[in-house]
């Protein structure tokens, strides 16, 4: 019988971090670990055997509306559901907990880490985003505060609609969550933060919980998946971007924060003959009031779909003023396809001259500028010093390997 790997992420090999997660486990199955997946919402199969977090729509309504929206408590609900959840973890005795996305309103913060701190098993805890090290933001530099590193007092955010979701009830709670989540988080003693960029590593360890230890592996890309497509005609035809150069950004939820506005603007600035902008991932409710010249590509998960957009594009962009990582721009790399990009957050330590260009975040003249320029010097400059980057720097099968070498780690040093 081989060790066992207990994963939990909101999904299960769907969207984002649950393709991840999902990935992680397959790599740690192949060495032979006997994986588990634990998840809240939806799945698709994976090589792990799915625990579904069992959540009743009461307690979930509770936890969302209740404590979420209107408490601003975010992972103080689902008591329930989290004790049962633990007798799981019991039953199962993993050598190793691996942690994802866990402030999707279906575990209990202090019941969960409680547990963790008696267990004794080692936990590392992979960070897609800020929620760790705030009190209950996901993100927090579109709107320029750097409260977390003093105590979350004067929330920005708190009671404003544009947030996302996030942070709009009345009760200013955040300074208490985030004395708590300091106190549970650091009491676990075998517990190490993985953050996926050296811009979030920067992050966790200005925050709170900086005395947790952390180290960094990005995120990584299938390269045999994302490559360069030669069938690429017939995209452009689907999307109506005859011989224009076509500018593509994709994100799994279009916000002002993930640029959504930003591309607004972008538009009016690229002469219409010349450019199409296509954004995929936009919803219904926004197809309809998305500017002329936009062209609106609902959220997918069909990678091979995905593989011949990035082809087909001559720049992917990322206008976002939060990303952790950039899995899109290296999604693009893997394609061929050069990046133009804010120079907030992570993306710098992606893009390089090779690759691309950025530009000063919100300076819509000097983006307009460095997307002609890169359409300009055309896409077959970038392409191989693109591919090569993908490949070389962000293979997911090199990436993943270091999370099952954290995890041999992780026994050896476990602390009694």
């Amino acid at each position: 019988m081989g060790k066992k790997l207990l994963i939990v992420n909101t999904y299960a090999n769907l969207w984002s971090t649950g393709r991840i997660a999902a990935e992680i486990g397959e790599i740690a199955v192949k060495h032979g670990w006997q994986c588990y997946f634990a998840y809240a919402s939806e799945s698709n199969p994976c090589s792990c055997e799915e625990i579904r977090i069992n959540k009743s729509v009461i307690s979930y309504i509770i936890h969302t509306y209740l404590f979420s929206r209107i408490l601003n408590l975010k992972g103080f609900g689902s008591w329930i559901e989290t004790k049962l959840f633990i007798r799981k973890i019991k039953k199962i005795a993993p050598d190793i907990i691996h942690l994802h996305n866990i402030h999707q309103n279906f575990l209990n913060l202090p019941l969960l880490f409680s547990f963790l701190k008696k267990a004794g098993i080692p936990v590392i805890w992979t960070l897609h985003d800020c929620w760790a090290v705030t009190g209950g933001c996901t993100h927090f530099v579109y709107n320029k505060c750097e409260n977390w590193k003093t105590g979350c007092y004067r929330c920005p955010r708190c009671g404003n609609s544009d947030t996302g979701g996030e942070l709009k009830g009345v009760f200013r709670t955040m300074p208490w969550v985030l004395r708590k989540k300091e106190a549970y988080i650091t009491s676990v003693p075998n517990l190490t933060f993985v953050t996926v960029s050296e811009w979030l590593s920067g992050v966790v360890r200005s925050s709170v919980v900086g005395s947790v230890p952390v180290q960094v592996i990005s995120n990584g890309v299938d390269s045999t998946r994302f490559y360069p497509r030669t069938d690429i005609q017939a995209i452009k035809q689907k999307y109506g971007c005859g011989n224009r150069f076509m500018i593509v950004g994709v994100s799994s939820h279009w916000s002002a924060s993930k640029g959504l506005y930003d591309y607004y603007k972008l538009r009016e600035l690229l002469t219409a003959d010349q450019f199409v902008v296509v954004l995929v991932g936009i919803i219904s409710e926004q197809k309809n009031n998305i500017p002329d010249g936009i062209i609106g590509v609902e959220r997918t998960e069909n990678l091979d779909e995905l593989a011949l957009i990035y082809s087909a594009a001559d720049v992917v962009t990322s206008l976002s003023y939060q990303e952790t990582f950039g899995l899109t721009i290296v999604e693009g790399f893997a394609c061929g396809t050069p990046a133009v990009g804010y120079d907030n957050t992570a993306l710098p330590e992606l893009v390089d001259s090779d690759t691309g260009l950025v530009v000063e975040t919100g300076n819509m003249e000097r983006l307009a500028e460095a997307i002609r320029q890169v359409c300009k010097t055309g896409k077959s400059f970038y392409s191989q010093a693109c591919r090569e980057v993908a490949q070389t720097r962000y293979d997911k099968f090199c990436q993943y390997e270091k999370y099952v070498e954290l995890y041999e780690q992780a026994l050896v040093s476990k602390k009694v």
